[in-house]
């Protein structure tokens, strides 16, 4: 056996890690890979504008990229997307949802929505913090 750091270039590794952990958990605990929720904003020209991408696994959904344009940020559409994705995980079973953002990002945008920080990490030397947020839906 060799430890060894190497290049991903293609995502084979990441793949092979990833299917290999998932195989684990369906077994130990029966939740997979879990759903796809995804939630697109468009414009009259079918270019991609902004959207929530995430996944329901078990009774929790996980929303892993959250963005929207900024010239359109403030007009309601963030919170419409966001309501769009959270109805979407309750259709599917989920109970709460959760995220993960940055200092300079959005926090006061998720706590609007009734999301509340559970955690907080430094980032870049303490400069920033990483935080946690969860909701009950």
């Amino acid at each position: 056996m060799q430890i060894a750091v190497e290049k991903d270039d293609e995502g084979e590794i990441f793949k092979t890690l990833v299917e290999a952990l998932i195989a684990f958990n369906r077994e130990a605990a029966g939740v997979g890979r879990g759903e796809p929720v995804v939630v697109t904003l468009r414009d009259d020209h079918g270019f991609l504008r902004g959207g929530v991408w995430g996944r329901v696994n078990g009774d929790s959904a996980y929303f892993d990229i959250v963005f929207l344009d900024e010239p359109l940020r403030g007009r309601g559409r963030g919170r419409a997307m966001m309501a769009a994705a959270e109805a979407e995980a309750r259709r599917r079973g989920a109970r709460d949802v959760w995220l993960y953002t940055l200092s300079w990002q959005a926090r006061p945008f998720y706590e609007k929505l009734g999301y509340r920080c559970f955690a907080e990490l430094p980032f870049m030397g303490g400069k920033h913090r990483r935080l946690f947020m969860a909701k009950e839906l």
